[in-house]
């Protein structure tokens, strides 16, 4: 997992007040996969009987997310398709039994969810409720596109805050600051538009449109 992805996801969640752990695999006993990845143990401040959020979260959701564990699979060049999450069982790692027991030693209690960071579920609806499908049936309690979750940080960042202790919170204040980031989208202040051409294109006649004009 990039230490980026993992950096901006943390950020995330301590934006929102959320006490964060980062959990680094250092037992050099232990199994060790092709991918351990990091995971991130997050505890809302403070702990209120609100109805859990759905599975796929949403911007209404975030100011509820549970103590959960969280992994992050944020492949940017693809988009989650059903074929994609069947073949990567990996991706319900954050759900195994070990990652539960590690939990329940860490939060001190079994009462925690799993959330997916992952980069984006198709946009077409019948695939996209397919791989939602397939990310439930791996056993996981949320999943959360990488868009919803850095729309939020953007909004949440001030133009003249103080962000120097983190590069990445500074830059996304630096692009909002100098007007590259409105209305959480990114628009630039130049045309990225093909000019329009003002030469007006010969084309030929062909035989039947001079027929046609003889007539």
């Amino acid at each position: 997992m990039s230490d980026l992805n993992m950096q901006i996801v943390r950020e995330f969640f301590e934006l929102r007040l959320y006490h964060v752990l980062t959990h680094w695999q250092h037992d050099d006993q232990a199994p060790r996969s092709a991918d351990p990845g990091t995971l991130l143990f997050v505890e809302p401040r403070h702990t209120e009987n609100e109805a859990l959020p759905d599975f796929l979260l949403q911007r209404e959701h975030l100011s509820h997310i549970p103590r959960s564990v969280v992994d992050i699979r944020a492949w940017h060049g693809d988009r989650f398709y059903p074929s994609v999450v069947e073949a990567n069982p990996i991706l319900g790692r954050v759900a195994s039994p070990e990652t539960h027991d590690l939990g329940q030693s860490i939060f001190g209690t079994d009462e925690f969810n799993t959330l997916l960071v992952i980069s984006e579920l198709p946009q077409s609806h019948d695939p996209r409720q397919r791989a939602l499908a397939c990310l439930q049936d791996l056993g996981l309690d949320h999943v959360i596109e990488f868009p919803t979750l850095l729309t939020d940080m953007i909004q949440r960042i001030t133009p003249h805050g103080h962000y120097t202790a983190s590069p990445t919170l500074q830059l996304l204040r630096l692009l909002k600051r100098y007007d590259f980031i409105k209305r959480q989208q990114m628009e630039f202040p130049f045309s990225v538009e093909p000019r329009e051409s003002k030469v007006v294109p010969e084309v030929e006649a062909t035989q039947v449109d001079a027929e046609r004009e003889e007539d």
